[in-house]
């Protein structure tokens, strides 16, 4: 049952990358500007470093600030979030998911949505897509830090700060989950 629920998920998660590349492929008719035009540019390892390190400190410190902020309140739901990572770390596969995630999540939300949609609009469907672990902490914490690399993708304008970030954030927020 596991298996197919992460050949599901993989699935998902690539169908998130080819839709908007072929999107703009079926405009573009060249692969190279069609990843170009959603936010894959090159850039130096030096700048690229420093604009995933800001990117990945502003979502601790925010992350931080938010757990204080949600538990004060008395949303602190995340333990259905903890059960599914902790079943699914199990899994050999669960790395190449949990990679393919971030990179799919910021292809679609950041390098299609944002420019579609805005800002506002594609943070509002990222926080909805974490609607599956019925945590309403897991959904606002989505919202918040999905402002934040959307913010950093309009700024950047290039995925690979965001996709650094939002790697490093998921491996520290599954690793203590």
């Amino acid at each position: 049952m596991m298996i197919q629920g992460l050949l599901f998920d993989i699935l998902i998660d690539l169908s998130f990358i080819a839709l908007p590349i072929s999107i703009i492929l079926s405009k573009e008719k060249n692969l190279y500007k069609s990843l170009r035009k959603i936010g894959f540019l090159e850039t130096s390892p030096k700048k690229l470093a420093v604009q995933a390190t800001k990117l990945f400190l502003m979502l601790i410190a925010v992350s931080f600030i938010l757990s204080i902020t949600l538990t004060a309140l008395g949303i602190d739901d995340l333990e259905a979030v903890a059960n599914s990572l902790q079943e699914s770390r199990i899994h050999p596969a669960f790395l190449l998911l949990v990679t393919l995630r971030v990179i799919s999540e910021e292809t679609f939300f950041r390098g299609f949505l944002v420019k579609e949609i805005g800002v506002l609009g594609s943070t509002a469907i990222f926080a909805i897509f974490h609607f599956g672990y019925g945590s309403l902490a897991e959904i606002i914490g989505a919202f918040v830090l999905g402002l934040i690399l959307a913010k950093g993708f309009q700024l950047n304008k290039n995925l690979y700060p965001n996709i650094i970030a939002h790697l490093a954030y998921n491996l520290i927020a599954i690793s203590v989950a």
